[in-house]
């Protein structure tokens, strides 16, 4: 199965909602798409921003908690025939309506049929943006559901009701290997739907993170040293995302991360598969160099420069102002970089302080050349239209080619 970082697996769920619009508009069927990974990882919550930012309708259902198929397809009715006395035109009405049909207008045919009501998941009404379905921890529900949804993911019906118009399928699930308690899937399910494996990727995350407000302190942790707390080491990984993003909101609350480094590491213990200690270790190197001390992105980019500036010189100078600490540079103009997206993502925003400031950073000329490139790159190329001013600045304008 081919792998996937988040922001790839975003882009490509954004080019099959696009195309399912195409395959429906010509008469064919959508395609249901399909993303594993590890616990934590992301999958829902991308899904949920895919729909929130294209303004689509979203439904969830996470299937190992619904208890009966009936619960997704709909329970058992009969329906009976009626044919129209004047147009000729036939319809199904199921048993329970029969009262409040105009019996002047429609008559009985004889026939009847097993159908399915409706359940109240489908949305009543069609959404001009398309709808996203989430099937949430697919192969954790039982085989019998599974089989169920092979139909919807078929043909976007099931029996005598069909889904909204342009309505996209998604299914998220750990992987099968091993680890989990999740259903094998055969040949024959996997061939009806596209799938990948998603991976964990720090910038990603680090991406994520500013937008979802967690502790300075703490983003700033799992970037430093990402690949220590996210990667396996003789096959064990320390954190997972889901994890890490407990363990931030377990300490958010204690002030001095140095003074109370007892408390943490038992807390890390509660939140970590950490024997042998690794994450105190790690966070004894995290304060010792003073990572937890560095001005957040949103005071860099909201502040007073008069306070601003003088702090960036200590972090990324050193007391003496002469010695370049990359490192520090380094995750400042990532921090900046991925504020600056979250910030222009959410409605409302105002661009032109940001941009005073980004120029403000720039012509300071506190970071290095490929870090000032970095920062303009990152933010210019997915926000054109809010960093338009930015580009106005001939010494920034040089420096993009879109």
């Amino acid at each position: 199965m081919s792998k996937l970082t988040l922001s790839e697996a975003e882009d490509m769920l954004n080019f099959m909602i696009d195309n399912n619009r195409h395959l429906e508009d010509t008469d064919q069927t959508p395609i249901a798409i399909s993303f594993e990974g590890q616990p934590g990882i992301g999958k829902t919550q991308l899904v949920e921003q895919v729909a929130k930012k294209r303004n689509m309708g979203f439904v969830k259902l996470s299937l190992h908690e619904l208890e009966e198929v009936g619960d997704l397809i709909g329970y058992p009715m009969k329906e009976f025939m009626l044919r129209n006395r004047k147009t000729g035109k036939t319809t199904w009405v199921s048993e329970a309506m029969l009262d409040s049909v105009n019996n002047e207008v429609w008559g009985k045919t004889g026939k009847t049929q097993m159908g399915y009501a409706k359940p109240a998941w489908v949305p009543s009404e069609e959404n001009p943006n398309g709808t996203i379905l989430l099937l949430d921890d697919y192969a954790r529900s039982s085989q019998m559901m599974i089989q169920a949804t092979m139909e919807l993911i078929n043909t976007g019906r099931y029996v005598s009701w069909s889904l909204p118009k342009y309505t996209n399928i998604v299914l998220t699930a750990n992987p099968d290997n091993g680890e989990f308690n999740v259903q094998t899937m055969d040949a024959a399910q996997r061939n009806r739907y596209v799938s990948y494996d998603l991976e964990f990727n720090i910038d990603d995350w680090a991406r994520w993170a500013e937008g979802a407000n967690l502790d300075n302190r703490a983003i700033n942790f799992a970037i430093s040293y990402a690949h220590e707390l996210f990667h396996p080491n003789n096959n064990v990984t320390i954190a997972t995302p889901r994890g890490y993003v407990t363990f931030c909101k377990a300490i958010s609350g204690i002030k001095d991360w140095g003074s109370e480094l007892k408390r943490i590491m038992l807390i890390s213990k509660g939140c970590f598969s950490d024997k042998d200690n690794a994450v105190g270790k790690i966070f004894s190197m995290f304060i010792n160099n003073h990572y937890d001390k560095l001005i957040s992105p949103k005071d860099i980019l909201t502040g007073s420069w008069n306070i601003v500036k003088p702090k960036l010189v200590s972090a990324m100078w050193g007391d003496n102002g002469t010695d370049y600490r990359t490192t520090v540079a380094s995750l400042l103009a990532t921090r900046i970089a991925n504020w600056v997206d979250a910030y222009f993502s959410k409605p409302g925003y105002v661009s032109a302080p940001i941009n005073e400031r980004l120029t403000e950073i720039i012509e300071s000329k506190l970071f290095s050349e490929d870090l000032m490139f970095f920062i303009i790159k990152s933010v210019v190329s997915k926000h054109p239209k809010a960093t338009a001013k930015l580009l106005q600045n001939p010494q920034i304008a040089s420096r993009i080619v879109l």
